[in-house]
């Protein structure tokens, strides 16, 4: 398995599921594009919590996120690591099942605490 997301620890449920506004250069953003959505009615991850595509492309997409793969960068990012291409995380992990490789997201303490369910 290759690795998706290498974080600390105090890695809580708000930098895993989506939250904030859906912005422009993220996969959420292309996928509402691809379906004639303007940008100005992008609204939020809230907004959108029923439809699973935007939710999906919006997990990890936190902007706090530090991704050890990243040296210390922060964002929602990681390194696709056969290429070594940065990619957004979703579309990383969307590569990785369609190649047939499994991955794996080390996180230390606390991994999941808080108070976010999307």
């Amino acid at each position: 398995a290759y690795c998706l997301l290498n974080f600390g620890d105090s890695i809580t449920t708000d930098h895993i599921s989506p939250a904030g506004s859906i912005h422009n250069d993220s996969p959420a953003a292309k996928y509402l594009m691809e379906r004639g959505v303007d940008r100005r009615d992008f609204n939020s991850y809230g907004s959108r919590r029923g439809n699973h595509e935007i939710m999906a492309r919006g997990t990890f997409a936190n902007i706090r996120l530090v991704n050890k793969l990243l040296n210390g960068e922060v964002g929602p990012k990681t390194i696709h690591i056969p290429t070594g291409e940065k990619l957004s995380v979703f579309d990383a992990a969307m590569r990785y099942k369609y190649e047939g490789h499994d991955t794996v997201i080390l996180a230390g303490a606390e991994y999941g605490s808080g108070s976010s369910r999307d």
